[in-house]
């Protein structure tokens, strides 16, 4: 969380009153509490930015995959922001979100270990058993993640609607339900012949 007391690009300015408060309670001091909940119920953007934990593991996935390159970060960064927009298509519920985002940071784990399980490969290190363990480990969340953003949308889909389900042919199986043409479902529901 460095860089509590500066603001971030577009906030408003802090003062030095504000800057005292808040390095104060980034030190532990009990006695700003009153104060500095005051302080996050009107700037809200404070609360949203440093609670941001999704933001604060990006961020230390970001240095652990690029180190001090800004190129790297910037690059990774604008990956992980294409992997979501790619995912929030429709506009996702706000559940729907909270596993987007999961899926892109266990995205981002996956390919951090497989990286690491082969550079320990590569160098014959004795650890190269335990980055083995953890990329399987990363691979599992990551596709557990995935199936449960598929199984919520899944959910989330309508139930088809009467006039949808006459439009199935009778005695079919699941697979083959295919819809007849709207003219004669509408037919059929006036009761005229085709």
């Amino acid at each position: 969380m460095a860089g509590v007391t500066e603001p971030m690009k577009g906030e408003a300015p802090y003062t030095e009153e504000l800057r005292r408060l808040l390095e104060r309670a980034q030190k532990g001091d009990p006695g700003v509490l009153p104060q500095l909940r005051e302080l996050l119920e009107n700037r809200p953007e404070l609360w949203q930015r440093l609670g941001d934990l999704t933001g604060h593991v990006e961020e230390a996935l970001l240095d652990l995959a690029a180190g001090t390159s800004l190129l790297g970060k910037e690059a990774v960064r604008r990956r992980l922001d294409a992997l979501r927009a790619e995912l929030s298509v429709p506009a996702p519920t706000p559940v729907e979100q909270l596993l987007i985002d999961r899926v892109v940071v266990t995205w981002a784990r996956c390919h951090l270990a497989d990286l690491d399980e082969l550079q320990k490969a590569r160098c014959g290190s004795p650890q190269g058993a335990d980055a083995q363990r953890r990329a399987a480990g990363a691979q599992a969340r990551y596709l557990a993640a995935l199936k449960q953003l598929a199984v919520v949308r899944k959910l989330l889909k309508p139930a088809p609607s009467t006039l949808e389900l006459l439009g199935y042919p009778a005695g079919k199986g699941a697979g083959d339900r295919k819809q007849r043409p709207r003219r004669e479902l509408a037919a059929a529901m006036a009761g005229t012949p085709r």
